[in-house]
């Protein structure tokens, strides 16, 4: 049989990189911030940059790609939202509460209320990316990363951003995007 007769294997057509928003790169460099002092072998930009690229149309005749992508945004929150000891916390470590990994970060506007929404997303990443949401929709994960980016971005606020902000608002023009 000549090869013309074989669907192209999967994988043979590489996929260009994904292309982030301004906003979506500043919370790549935030979220490697948050965890640089805490040297984890796995940076959190490319994590998020895996599931914005797993998550994009062309990919998502992959039947499994809602829990790739999902998986990727709960890698991110692992390692501050679970238990600080026990079987299987061995491989990511991190000595501070979650709390305290913002605090030193220097988060402005961490509040009970962002770290309750930040727990939501992890618990609803984590679902889908063990597959308990089998029933999930597109939207259901797009939903996932936009709140994702919205309350990990309050949480990585730092006062200078504010700073920034009023500074903008009282040159007369709107915040911009940094």
């Amino acid at each position: 049989m000549a090869d013309a007769l074989f669907p192209t294997p999967a994988g043979n057509t590489p996929l260009p990189p994904v292309r982030l928003t301004s906003a979506q790169e500043d919370l790549c460099r935030r979220l490697d911030e948050l965890y640089a002092p805490y040297g984890l072998e796995v940076q959190p930009s490319n994590m998020l940059r895996g599931a914005i690229f797993a998550s994009r149309t062309e990919c998502r005749r992959n039947p499994d790609w809602r829990a790739q992508a999902a998986h990727s945004l709960r890698e991110i929150l692992y390692p501050i939202l679970r238990s600080r000891s026990g079987p299987g916390r061995d491989t990511v470590h991190i000595p501070d509460d979650k709390r305290t990994v913002f605090e030193r970060y220097g988060s402005a506007l961490l509040d009970q209320r962002i770290l309750d929404a930040i727990g939501n997303v992890y618990n609803r990443s984590s679902n889908m990316a063990h597959h308990n949401n089998l029933s999930a929709s597109d939207s259901g994960f797009e939903q996932i990363l936009v709140d994702f980016e919205n309350f990990m971005g309050q949480a990585l606020t730092r006062q200078l951003d504010l700073h920034r902000e009023i500074d903008q608002m009282l040159r007369g023009g709107p915040p911009s995007e940094t």
